[in-house]
């Protein structure tokens, strides 16, 4: 009896409970909830998120970034991304080293966004994405390669647009298997 119990305090220490989140009904709530915090915070459907390895990833360690995409996977960190504010510097950052496409419409979304500061961050990451060697898995993200690939074009050719984020979309586009589109050639130096 004394082990079924402890093994239930374990597990609700580690804040391990049912898909919408923790529910600590024991007497030790208020420890499972520190603990919790602590380490792990779970996010919905998710799943449990470490906060150690975010808070190791805020240093932009090439490592811990590459840790950290691992773990989370690409649709993890873009969930990240979207769901905590705090989280999402990390989480672009952390996307160049995630395996796969399927990001790419998130991190595209962000280089055309409104915020500087962000659109740099995504540009940067995917002139990571474009650069790394091809994987067996790329194919398997072809609707968001493609999706994402649209999506930079539109930014590459809009003439409206902050040659500091045109010129990495541009950029992107020549190193990643996009399918061909007339890029703008007015950033060309001459």
């Amino acid at each position: 009896m004394l082990a079924g119990v402890s093994t239930f305090a374990a597990c609700g220490a580690c804040g391990k409970g049912t898909p919408s989140g923790p529910k600590n009904t024991s007497a030790s709530a208020s420890t499972s909830a520190s603990v919790s915090k602590l380490t792990m915070t779970f996010y919905g459907d998710a799943g449990p998120r470490n906060l150690t390895m975010w808070t190791n990833a805020k240093d932009g360690e090439e490592e811990d970034l590459a840790t950290l995409a691992t773990h989370e996977g690409a649709i993890g960190l873009v969930a990240a991304a979207e769901e905590d504010k705090a989280l999402r510097p990390v989480a672009m950052r952390a996307m160049a080293h995630a395996r796969g496409w399927a990001h790419l419409p998130f991190l595209a979304n962000v280089a055309a966004g409104p915020d500087a500061a962000e659109a740099k961050a995504a540009l940067e990451s995917i002139i990571d994405l474009a650069a790394r060697p091809r994987r067996s898995e790329d194919q398997e993200d072809f609707e968001e390669l493609r999706e994402g690939c649209e999506k930079l074009l539109g930014l590459a050719k809009d003439v409206k647009s902050a040659r500091e984020r045109r010129v990495p979309a541009v950029r992107a586009l020549r190193m990643m298997p996009c399918p061909k589109a007339d890029l703008p050639t007015d950033l060309d130096a001459k």
